[in-house]
């Protein structure tokens, strides 16, 4: 107890002087509409600053939490997206629709495949259609019980039914093995009209993917072939290179038609 005397003694016109600046700005604060108004702006202001500033570290160390977060509330559009496009307006059938993450992916090859975390154990079955929130990005090839490989369509193996958005033209996309962001859009007839910017689709005549998902856009095209076709390049939507948050289609109309075919 003593010490704290003597502390308050050896201290005591520094405590003076705070107990009375004290008084002052609360006299201030409480009789002055001026002094009330600034010191209320001055307030809010380190309350904000300092709010932010904790937010800012708060989020910083959740920043995987939120990530996920933001993930499963695309996947939840994606699906009311899938209901409406897919099945009520084009008939098809989409039996589910899952996340997956890249793990590995390579776009210098001429074969080039994708690995992503989800296998057996989530659901996912060979020939199923692989999309990101900008379009298609290939087909499941092979599944393990934790992992599966897609064929990107960067790769020279894969040839991929597509309309033209606006005429429903039908052709297939395939890449040549060169340009990372230019695919080729394969027999579309000469007498078939389009123009630079045009939206190419996915068709729907195959077991991988309804009609209707985003492809790429057109951005040249040569109508000299003496065979009667379109040369045509494509720039497609995704980019392969920073390829993160895939999504799988699971379709239930393939047993039904593939059953059908080996008959």
């Amino acid at each position: 107890m003593q010490s704290i005397i003597n502390s308050i003694v050896k201290n005591r016109n520094l405590i003076i002087y705070l107990v009375l600046s004290f008084i002052s700005f609360n006299f201030l604060f409480n009789n002055s509409s001026l002094h009330h108004n600034e010191l209320g702006k001055i307030s809010t202001y380190l309350s904000a600053t300092s709010s932010k500033f904790l937010s800012s570290i708060n989020s910083y160390f959740n920043l995987k939490k939120e990530n996920e977060k933001l993930i499963n509330e695309n996947l939840q559009l994606k699906k009311i997206e899938s209901k409406y496009r897919f099945t009520e307006t084009n008939k098809d059938k989409l039996k589910s629709l899952s996340s997956a993450k890249v793990i590995l992916n390579s776009i210098n090859k001429s074969k080039n495949i994708i690995i992503i975390d989800k296998g057996k154990l989530d659901s996912i079955s060979l020939e199923m259609g692989v999309i990101s929130s900008d379009g298609v990005v290939g087909i499941v090839k092979n599944v393990t019980n934790n992992y599966a490989s897609i064929i990107s369509l960067l790769n020279t193996d894969l040839r991929l039914n597509a309309i033209l958005k606006n005429s429903s033209t039908i052709g297939s996309v395939s890449w040549d093995g060169l340009n990372a962001r230019i695919l080729k859009l394969n027999d579309i007839p000469l007498s078939s009209s389009l123009k630079v910017g045009d939206t190419v689709v996915t068709g729907g005549m195959s077991f991988y993917f309804p009609k209707g998902v985003p492809i790429g856009k057109i951005i040249n095209y040569d109508n000299s072939s003496l065979e009667g076709y379109y040369e045509i390049d494509i720039e497609v939507f995704n980019d392969f290179s920073s390829l993160s948050n895939l999504y799988i289609l699971g379709r239930t109309d393939n047993d039904e038609i593939k059953s059908l075919l080996d008959e």
